[in-house]
Parts: structure tokens; C-alpha cells; sequence
């Protein structure tokens, strides 16, 4: 299918929406045919590059004979859950991470294995939490508790594929649920908390010095831990962020070619930017099914201006990520696929990705890592159960108290949610 007729037929199903209605007002009554012929010649001559250059690989499709070879090989897939519950007083902490592995084509009991690699339940707002520790003076606690979770939950997940990797030396090849290397400038400002000894040494497998025991140096130890491995790892992005760091690199590499004058790549960027195109939007109208971008280095911790000053030394030898994007069919979006620089036998596990993502019709995404996502996931009952539980504790502490005023404010506090209107700004 040529690129103009895969854009009109994205148009269609109302794909690029969002993208058109930013610059309704602009473009006015010509919108749809504008958008068409800018974006359509800008992904003509992206596509002419990428082939032309052999930059546009294509993974087989073949079940039967994939997965005749793969019989009684073993593959692992991680990926994490996190708790989600509000409780008045508290700022609890609840991650599992589990992985999977399946061996296709054995009919023992060894086929399958489900175990929950890593664990953390800790209230970071008690006096002495298990997980990240605190200053002498609790006034100094870090304040965002949103960005201590997202830390914790992505360094838990590849510390989780590290310990998968130890413990099943049979299994050669591990795909992560999300991507496998974060940013890690956002976890490193003054005043972020180090994580304790015992967390440390769990997450890294063996004890850690303490001046290594921040999220920035530590994670980055786990990454190289597991970069080091022979086993390959991937981590698999399911859904589209919005960035465009790929493309931008493309666009680039054609402009130093000269397969893209400097005019031609300033308008080029100027309409990215002008209908938010992201790198899935585009590469889903110049890749066919089972095609993927070749891979590229793009670092993860740019830009480097917003380092914080204290770990400057540490995110400049960060690894960065091969990235490329797989499309598993013609009606399902590419989607991220990450691995290590030097990772050799790329064309076998995109072969791999392709086939696990073609088991379900029409689902296109690697079957295994939902499987794993469902088992690792805090079910929303028990996430409620919990905060029903410790509310009721909350109300009985309060009434066994001969205080109104304490049970009158632990009743208000119980009976409303963060959007009510006790806890809205005064205009």
C-alpha cells in the first residue's frame, strides 16, 4: 500500500484527528486535503530515504517453522504493578513485579513458570519507612510522593529482569513491559532520598555501598548489570508517548546525506511540529506489516543542560537504547522496541516479537507480556479492600476517643475525595 493511500485510509478511521484539529483555525476548510498532501509528501520522501538506504528491515512471518525452531527454548517476559489507593493520613507504597517464562513446544510441567520476582509495601509518610530512608530531620522529607513511586516502580522492574536473568540461565531472551531505559535526571534533583540498605541490596542483587545507593548511580548499575548479561534484553512500548526523538534522528541523518536541504529539513521539523506528529503516527503510514525501522542509538538522558549538578558524572555514562519500531499488521500501530547497544541477533528477536504479537487476531502486541501484566498487576478489589480496611480502623480510633472535635474531622476527612470541595483553591 502506497504512503497517500495508507494516510487517507488512517484519515478514514479518524487516526490523526487530534493532529488536525490543532490547527483547525488555520488551515481552515482546506484541512483534510492540506494535511494529506504536507504530511503525505513529507512521509513520501522519509520512506524513499529509509528504503533506498536499506534503513527499512522486514521480520518474517511464519508461525509454523518460527516456532518449530524455538521448541523447548525458554523466554522470559517482566513487567510490574503498582497499588493505587487513597488513604486519608497515609502515602502507601504497593509494587510486585512478576515475570513469565514459557517454554513453547514442552508438554511438562516445565512449560510455564509464574513467580513474583520483587515486592515493596512500605507507607512513605511513616517515621521510619523500609524503602527510601530519611533525613535526621524529618522536615526535610522529599515532598513529591508520585515521583518517589514512578523510582521506585522503574528501577524495581529491570531489577526484577536482572534477577529473572540470575536465577534461569536457560533463558536467553527477556522482553520488559515499557521501556527498558528511563530517564533518570528527573529522580536526582537535591533532596531526593537514597534508598536503604536492605532495598539497595534487593534491588541490586548483592550489598551496596551507601554513597551508591541513590536511584540515579544505582540504576544505573542494575542497567549495566544486565546490559553485561548474555541473555537479551528488550523492553516493549505498548503505547504512543507522543515524542517524535526518532524521527528527528532520520530527519537528520537525511539532512547530513544531502538527501534533504537545509530548507526542506527546517519545514520538515516546522510541520512535525505544527500537527504534533509523533514517531508511531508517521512510521504507521511508511512501514507494511512486519516491517521495523532499523535500529538507532537515542539517548535517553538528554538534554544534559537539566542534569542535576550532584550526578552529572553518573548520567553521562548512562547506556542508551537501540530503539526502533515494529508494525505487527496493517491495522495496528508499530510500536517501541528497545534493547542495548551491541546487542547482537537483533533480526531474530524482532522474528520473535512479530510472531508473539500475531498470536491473538487483531491484538498486535506480544500476547506474553499482556499474560504477565495480568499476574503482576494489584487487582482494583484488593487495592479497595485495603483502604476500606484502614478507614474503618481510622473511625474506630477516633470514636474510642472522648474527643468531638477529633471524631467530627476524622468523619470530613474520610467522607470526602481530593476533588471535593473542601480541598479546592479559594478563587
Amino acid at each position: 500500500m502506497e504512503v497517500h493511500d495508507r494516510l487517507e485510509s488512517k484519515l478514514t478511521q479518524g487516526d490523526f484527528l487530534v493532529n488536525m484539529l490543532r490547527v483547525a483555525r488555520s488551515d481552515g476548510p482546506r484541512l483534510e486535503q492540506a494535511f494529506i498532501e504536507h504530511v503525505g509528501n513529507l512521509a513520501e520522501k522519509l520512506s524513499h530515504f529509509l528504503r533506498s538506504n536499506g534503513l527499512i528491515r522486514k521480520a518474517e512471518y511464519e508461525p509454523a517453522k518460527f516456532w518449530a525452531r524455538q521448541r523447548g527454548r525458554a523466554f522470559g517476559f517482566v513487567d510490574g504493578g503498582v497499588a493505587s489507593i487513597d488513604l486519608p493520613g497515609a502515602s502507601p507504597l504497593g509494587i510486585r513485579v512478576g515475570s513469565y517464562v514459557v517454554r513453547p513446544g514442552d508438554e511438562t510441567d516445565r512449560r510455564e513458570e509464574f513467580k513474583i520476582e520483587f515486592s515493596i509495601v512500605d507507607d512513605l509518610y511513616a517515621e521510619s519507612p523500609s524503602t527510601f530512608a530519611v533525613p535526621d530531620d524529618l522536615e526535610d522529607r522529599y515532598g513529591d510522593r508520585a515521583k518517589l513511586r514512578d523510582a521506585a516502580r522503574i528501577i524495581s522492574e529491570i531489577a526484577a529482569a536482572l534477577a529473572l536473568i540470575r536465577r534461569r540461565s536457560d533463558v536467553k531472551t527477556v522482553l520488559v513491559h515499557g521501556p527498558l531505559i528511563n530517564p533518570a535526571a528527573p529522580y536526582g534533583p537535591p533532596g531526593f532520598p537514597f534508598f536503604t540498605a536492605d532495598t539497595a541490596e534487593k534491588l541490586f542483587g548483592a550489598p551496596v555501598p551507601s554513597e551508591k545507593r541513590h536511584f540515579v548511580p544505582l540504576y544505573r548499575e542494575v542497567l549495566e548489570r544486565v546490559k553485561a548479561c548474555s541473555t537479551q534484553a528488550f523492553g516493549v512500548v505498548e503505547r504512543d508517548g507522543g515524542g517524535r526523538a526518532l524521527l528527528l534522528r532520520v530527519l537528520e541523518e537525511m539532512n547530513r546525506a544531502g538527501d534533504l536541504p537545509d530548507k526542506n529539513y527546517a519545514a520538515g521539523n516546522a510541520l512535525l511540529r505544527k500537527y504534533d506528529l509523533s514517531d508511531t503516527q508517521i512510521l504507521d503510514v511508511i512501514l507494511g506489516p512486519g516491517e521495523y525501522l532499523e535500529p538507532k542509538v537515542v539517548p535517553r538522558q538528554e538534554p544534559s543542560n537539566k542534569w542535576p549538578k550532584d550526578w552529572e558524572e553518573s548520567l553521562k555514562f548512562y547506556p542508551n537504547p537501540l530503539t526502533t519500531y515494529l508494525k505487527p499488521s496493517e491495522t495496528v500501530r508499530p510500536f517501541r522496541v528497545e534493547t542495548f547497544e551491541g546487542t547482537e541477533d537483533y533480526q531474530e528477536a524482532m522474528t520473535l516479537i512479530l510472531a508473539t504479537a500475531r498470536l491473538l487476531p487483531g491484538y498486535g502486541f506480544p500476547v506474553a507480556l499482556d499474560i504477565v501484566d495480568k499476574y503482576a498487576k494489584v487487582p482494583s478489589w484488593l487495592s479497595r479492600e485495603i483502604g476500606a480496611g484502614h478507614k474503618a480502623v481510622l473511625l474506630r480510633k477516633a470514636f474510642e476517643q472522648d474527643d468531638r472535635r477529633l471524631q467530627e474531622y476524622a468523619i470530613k476527612m474520610l467522607s470526602v475525595s481530593s476533588r471535593d470541595w473542601f480541598f479546592r483553591p479559594k478563587a
